[in-house]
């Protein structure tokens, strides 16, 4: 069986739990997610797409996908150097309540924040002061991961495709010829804040994971059909 290898382009499914409580944390499957209370709306519950040595899975993952091959299937216990990091008390923060209602939050034991891009959550409020933990909240545990590598990606189509729908872009076609990818949104495609934010995030990963694409256009297309238009 062929063994994975830096570059590959891999579909793989996966449900990880605490080593110490069995507790589930993360799953691609729909109904896991479900039994273990973490089921979140509008996600899509499926294998999901990643690069090797591209840090898209914690570190003790990637080295062990790896050592597998395409419908290989294995538990996989990490150590917190390998998963999540230790715990760092550096990352306990006591902050003044003042600045929370200078920001306009109210903050609560175990609320989860973002603080300048740095995700926490509240340990404690008291006295005019809040405990902000900024570690992961896996920082320090052991973990397992139950893993499967379910498709590797080999031709260009099938890249583009895949990375396409990992940031939800619904586009009507793509075409990739002489180094330029072409690809054709359709009316159909609502063009929000979330498509500008993904569909930026495609440019700059097909950027760097497909070296054969030297050029991206992209086509949006809006139809105006039916609309009432006034001067």
């Amino acid at each position: 069986m062929e063994k994975l290898n830096d570059e590959d382009f891999v579909k793989i499914s996966y449900t990880g739990r605490s080593a110490v409580t069995g507790k589930v944390f993360d799953t691609t499957n729909a109904e896991k997610a479900k039994e273990a209370g973490i089921s979140e709306e509008g996600r899509k519950y499926a294998p999901i797409l990643i690069v090797l040595g591209k840090g898209n899975v914690v570190k003790g993952l990637e080295t062990a996908l790896k050592g597998m091959g395409v419908g290989e299937q294995k538990s996989v216990e990490l150590s917190p150097e390998n998963a999540f990091g230790n715990r760092d008390p550096n990352l306990v923060r006591i902050m003044p309540l003042a600045e929370f209602k200078r920001r306009e939050i109210d903050p609560f034991p175990g609320m989860l924040l973002d603080l300048d891009g740095m995700k926490g959550i509240v340990k404690s409020v008291s006295g005019g002061r809040v405990m902000v933990d900024l570690n992961h909240p896996l920082a320090g545990e052991k973990v397992i991961y139950d893993v499967k590598v379910e498709e590797k990606l080999s031709d260009q189509n099938s890249k583009i495709g895949a990375l396409l729908e990992s940031f939800s872009l619904n586009a009507e076609s793509f075409k990739l010829e002489e180094g330029v990818l072409r690809v054709v949104f359709p009316s159909s495609v609502k063009k929000d804040v979330d498509f500008l934010v993904n569909k930026s995030s495609f440019a700059t990963s097909l950027h760097n994971l497909i070296s054969e694409v030297k050029k991206l256009s992209i086509v949006e297309e809006y139809s105006f059909e039916g609309e009432e238009h006034k001067a």
